[in-house]
């Protein structure tokens, strides 16, 4: 994903001024530039452009602006603004809290036979959406549970749902992990590991944009959101931050990445410590929440 952040020069009188096209995506997915980066974010742009068949600039922007914006058009754009950085187990210390604490916390506070919802916000290509499962699995083999993976990338979300990864993708999980959950092969001479299926049924994914009010809200026992809000602006990093925290339910956890926690806490979520991570549970109902 291009580098985050804030303020730039004027733009070019003849053109879309480059604060133009910041307040528009950001309005859109949340995601902020930095100015030094700008050129290349417009050269995107003009790239998108030509593969429409639109010439002026100024259209391409009215087209992306108008009211009823067609999705299609933004989901192209996105594509080519975002890559799809990530790893199997990213941030070690945020596992070890879900695995060591989280899941024997949940497990043991759950009616028996209770499922468990897990949600990897903005996990690309699927890694950290299957480490969740990984662990949640572990911990309780018989035990139900579903992993979300959602991302605002329609073809990330197509690459996490085959399920395949090469040799150096995997290097990061666990071995006891990687003897149990993986399947090795080999396709037109080239070794690939595929998640083996006991683990893909409990996982699915679903594309869907942070900063927009219909996205995926139900109820989660942990909610995971890293190397995400570190690309947003601050006011999308506030509106984001809010409706994770209205996805986490009663005695479930929000863990966000390094850098990208809110200085204050998250509305109805008390700041707690995990293994030495900062984390952030609810601890009382929502209002429309029944007590189980």
């Amino acid at each position: 994903m291009l580098n985050p952040v804030r303020d730039w020069p004027a733009g070019d009188a003849d053109g879309v001024a480059p604060q133009a096209w910041s307040d528009l995506i950001v309005r859109r997915c949340g995601l902020a530039f930095r100015h030094i980066r700008m050129p290349e974010v417009i050269a995107i742009v003009h790239q998108q452009m030509r593969a429409q068949s639109i010439a002026q600039e100024s259209a391409y922007y009215e087209l992306l602006s108008a009211p009823g914006a067609t999705n299609g058009e933004w989901d192209a754009l996105i594509e080519r603004l975002t890559n799809h950085e990530t790893s199997f187990f990213r941030h070690p210390p945020s596992f070890d809290a879900l695995r060591l604490h989280i899941l024997p916390e949940l497990r043991a506070t759950r009616p028996p036979g209770g499922r468990l919802s897990l949600w990897s916000a903005g996990c690309s290509t699927g890694q950290e959406a299957y480490s969740l499962a990984m662990c949640a699995i572990a911990d309780n083999p018989n035990g139900l549970f579903t992993v979300w993976g959602s991302d605002i990338s329609h073809q990330a979300i197509k690459i996490a749902r085959q399920a395949r990864f090469g040799p150096r993708a995997v290097t990061t999980i666990p071995e006891h992990y990687r003897q149990r959950y993986l399947v090795p092969s080999t396709v037109n001479g080239v070794q690939e590991f595929t998640i083996s299926n006991d683990l893909r049924q409990r996982v699915r994914f679903m594309t869907t944009n942070l900063v927009e009010p219909d996205s995926f809200r139900a109820s989660h026992d942990v909610v995971f959101c890293h190397n995400v809000l570190i690309y947003f602006s601050p006011s999308a990093v506030t509106q984001a931050v809010a409706r994770l925290a209205a996805s986490v339910g009663l005695g479930g956890y929000l863990l966000l990445g390094p850098g990208e926690a809110p200085h204050d806490r998250p509305p109805g979520l008390e700041p707690v410590i995990v293994n030495g991570l900062r984390a952030f549970q609810r601890r009382t109902a929502r209002p429309t929440e029944v007590k189980p």
